[in-house]
């Protein structure tokens, strides 16, 4: 409702109930909503907006930690016997020992302003040199700029039968660049695997991973680098610094069709193949503005975003009541990355 149809309104109001008109009568009538009339009459007669506001964070907060207890907080937060624990863990441990008189929320608040809610052990065990806490960022603004890769579990017809299955990602697709599935985690079926990717995609310009074995291989590390190809790994007990990865296992261990169990590890290959070609050729990423992998991969995305823009209009030409406003269609994927969503916010 524009502002000075709903300022009219209420004026209106106003009028009527001035006469003996009941508010709520005179609200039906008019079509406003009486909680309306009440939030913006009220405000106009008790609001007072100050010149020069003072934000929150900068007013005087009388039940706001002083200086001392903060510094408390922080030297629990460095004690040596207590930098493997969760920040969670390390308030209850020195709640119960008496060593800090807060919240859990206002404890962890104070970690993450300090920067202490990732690893904070000062140095790796036997080396004397410091963990490495360097954020990875790495963008994709096109197909080829990114691939994420990993290496899940899938059972087998017994408890010691586990397959493990290799999966590469086109991050800006979401495209399913290579995968194989072998008994176990060898460095060689993974340089094979790039090998043939590049082959068939050419070489993209980033490789981002976990810190396995095989990811961290220096086979692996040479043949991407020998191919101009850079790698980035997640931190350390970092659990969301591999997101797209991640969210393909689930999607697949989460479809109805999903065995659970599979026979064989041929019974694994083929049910993977028939459904990472389904999931690349028909299944609509609410990422991609309901576009598959596929067409954003091969670029037939644009094409399709302008047939629906026009169905669009004709549903639109033909009934118009039907519509608030024009529709369009979904938007074409924007540029995605790891980490780059929080590189944004802080430019």
């Amino acid at each position: 409702m524009a502002r000075a149809t709903r300022s009219l309104l209420i004026k209106t109001v106003e009028e009527l109930t001035a006469i003996g008109m009941a508010v709520t009568t005179a609200c039906r009538i008019l079509g406003l909503a009486r909680s309306t009339f009440y939030r913006i009459t009220r405000s106009y007669a008790h609001y007072r907006p100050v010149p020069n506001p003072v934000p929150h964070t900068g007013r005087y907060q009388p039940a706001a930690l002083t200086s001392a207890e903060r510094g408390d907080i922080v030297s629990v937060l460095s004690r040596d016997d207590y930098e493997e624990l969760s920040v969670v863990q390390a308030y209850w441990r020195a709640f119960d020992e008496r060593l800090v008189a807060c919240s859990q929320r206002t404890f962890y608040r104070i970690a993450q302003a300090e920067a202490m809610v990732g690893d904070r052990r000062p140095v790796r065990p036997g080396t004397g040199t410091a963990p490495s806490r360097r954020k990875p960022i790495a963008a994709a603004c096109k197909p080829g700029d990114l691939w994420s890769w990993d290496v899940t579990e899938l059972r087998g017809p017994r408890s010691q039968d586990r397959y493990k299955l290799y999966l590469v990602i086109d991050v800006f697709s979401r495209y399913p660049v290579a995968w194989r599935i072998e008994h176990n985690e060898d460095r060689q079926f993974a340089v094979d695997m790039f090998t043939d990717a590049i082959r068939q995609w050419g070489a993209p310009k980033v490789v981002h991973a976990d810190n396995g074995g095989v990811m961290r291989s220096r086979l692996l590390i040479n043949a991407l680098d020998d191919r101009g190809v850079l790698t980035s790994y997640s931190r350390a007990r970092v659990s969301d610094d591999n997101p797209f990865s991640e969210s393909l296992f689930k999607t697949i261990k989460y479809d109805p069709c999903w065995p659970g169990v599979f026979d064989t590890i041929d019974h694994a290959r083929n049910w993977t193949r028939d459904y990472l070609h389904r999931y690349a050729t028909q299944h609509r990423h609410s990422g991609l503005g309901w576009h598959t992998p596929a067409a954003v991969h091969n670029g037939t995305a644009i094409e399709v975003q302008r047939q629906r823009q026009e169905n669009l209009d004709q549903y639109w030409t033909k009934n118009p009541r039907r519509f608030r406003r024009r529709p369009t269609a979904p938007e074409l994927p924007k540029p995605t990355g790891i980490n780059t969503h929080q590189l944004s916010q802080t430019d």
